[in-house]
């Protein structure tokens, strides 16, 4: 299965701390790891039998497996080429092999 990695993904998670009233506070982010990736929109046909019928720009990013790529989670989210991702999904391909995110653009 010969995948393209044309782009480069940045994953990133988000610092946080508590305040004084017991709310937590976005402090900034932090880089995890950037790898090449590649990039492919979600058809219409997989956004309607998703339920995600509103105009959001949905798409799959694979990443070669790696222990760190298989530890990303929906806490964490993608930046590339200056634009931020939420994750919506992740699962594993193959058998370690590679690392598929479902992501959603952040407004």
């Amino acid at each position: 299965m010969g995948r393209r990695l044309d782009r480069v993904v940045t994953v990133l998670a988000r610092q946080t701390e508590t305040t004084a009233t017991g709310n937590k506070r976005n402090t900034g982010e932090v880089e995890l790891l950037t790898v090449p990736a590649s990039y492919e929109p979600l058809s219409d046909g997989e956004r309607w039998r998703a339920g995600a019928v509103e105009q959001k720009a949905d798409a799959r990013f694979v990443l070669r497996y790696s222990a760190r790529a298989a530890a990303i989670t929906s806490e964490h989210f993608l930046r590339i080429n200056g634009a931020d991702w939420e994750i919506t999904g992740t699962k594993e391909i193959g058998r370690r092999r590679w690392v598929e995110i479902t992501a959603l653009k952040s407004q």
